[in-house]
């Protein structure tokens, strides 16, 4: 089963405590603070495309990219203006033009489970970069997954469905277990997601073998540096 084809529907309703408008006000300023008036953007590993409406309304021309057609369901119902979205496979995908912002947020990097495909989506956004572009994207930590979600289970009841999540984390593998639980009158489905977790000392070489060069690295979506207490760590880059 595709990850997060059954979590689709309900995947809004369980971010719900997320500032989005918080969050898109950060991507913004990075995008700003590095790039001369920038027009285009891409993100990739969109879910449920609520960026896209962000950036398409203050005018950029911005692209949605998702592997899961359950989510991309859900961001054409969003998808107005300048905010386009199209199914690609982050480890292999181009574009016919360059764009001036790329992101890729929620750790959906976690969710490569190998250098070779870490590289391989890297160099992907390296080859729709001119030595204008930024790219960022984030990592979710060893310490965020121990503080809050190992061996945690977390409930809820969406739309007459029990949805429970659960995870496990191997710290000898550093893979992290998902299983979610849909369970409703009529029967219970479950769905499995995979990530690892990378250290920076891993996908600093990474980065660099890609042809791509890090401007800053800071954490939890600030321009603090990176501590042991991070949660996400934000790496910026731009072409070498």
């Amino acid at each position: 089963m595709n990850e997060y084809h059954h979590l689709a529907p309900y995947y809004d309703y369980m971010l719900q405590h997320v500032n989005y408008n918080e969050w898109y006000r950060y991507l913004r300023n990075v995008m700003c603070k590095y790039i001369s008036n920038p027009r285009t953007v891409l993100e990739l590993g969109c879910g449920t495309g609520k960026f896209g409406p962000k950036f398409s309304m203050d005018d950029y021309e911005i692209y949605g990219m998702d592997k899961s057609i359950a989510m991309l369901s859900i961001a054409k119902t969003r998808a107005y203006k300048n905010f386009h979205i199209f199914c690609g496979d982050i480890t292999c995908f181009a574009l016919s033009k360059t764009v001036d912002f790329i992101f890729s947020v929620h750790d959906t990097f976690n969710y490569l489970l190998t250098y070779d495909d870490f590289a391989k989506a890297l160099r992907c956004a390296y080859n729709c970069m001119s030595y204008n572009s930024i790219f960022l994207f984030d990592i979710t930590t060893q310490y965020n997954i121990m503080k809050n979600f190992h061996r945690r289970l977390f409930s809820y009841t969406v739309k007459g469905t029990d949805i429970t999540w659960y995870n496990e984390y191997d710290e000898k593998s550093k893979m992290v277990y998902t299983k979610l639980t849909f369970a409703t009158q009529s029967c219970t489905i479950t769905e499995e997601h995979l990530q690892r977790i990378y250290t920076i000392d891993e996908i600093i070489p990474i980065i660099k073998k890609c042809g791509l060069l890090v401007v800053d690295m800071v954490g939890d979506y600030t321009m603090k540096p990176v501590t042991d207490h991070t949660i996400m760590i934000n790496v910026i880059t731009k072409r070498a």
